[in-house]
């Protein structure tokens, strides 16, 4: 194959092959009352995470309205909510949509709600 051909042909493949995703590594903060030990394991676990090139999610304590966050590739959420929504749209696909967590909101009813008098109190004000 001539070198034109074998650099289009990997310009291709890098387009079209699925990309490898890192695994996911969801991990709970101690409270801030907690043993050292226990805060000294938590540090281990997220060093060991990072080493294996984790995708590290961090449930710690939040503000509520405060929303996740990544600094040095971490991401941090408040609520277990946040987390598992984070960590679906880091999974991939079982539809062909760019993450398990799209295959979710497309799968959603398309259904509008919208607010309607209710009848029986506009005849009472009538």
């Amino acid at each position: 194959m001539s070198m034109v051909l074998e650099r289009r042909l990997k310009k291709l493949e890098d387009v079209l092959l699925p990309k490898p995703r890192p695994p996911v590594c969801m991990l709970s903060e101690p409270a801030s009352d907690a043993p050292a030990a226990a805060w000294t394991e938590h540090r281990r676990q997220v060093d060991q995470a990072k080493a294996r090139g984790d995708f590290l999610i961090l449930l710690v304590p939040m503000k509520p309205a405060e929303r996740p966050r990544t600094k040095k590739g971490v991401t941090y959420c408040g609520t277990e909510l946040d987390a598992l929504l984070v960590k679906t749209s880091m999974l991939p696909s079982k539809l062909g949509n760019k993450s398990l967590l799209d295959d979710v909101m497309k799968n959603l009813s398309g259904n509008v709600i919208r607010p309607m008098a209710n009848p029986e109190a506009v005849e009472e004000d009538g």
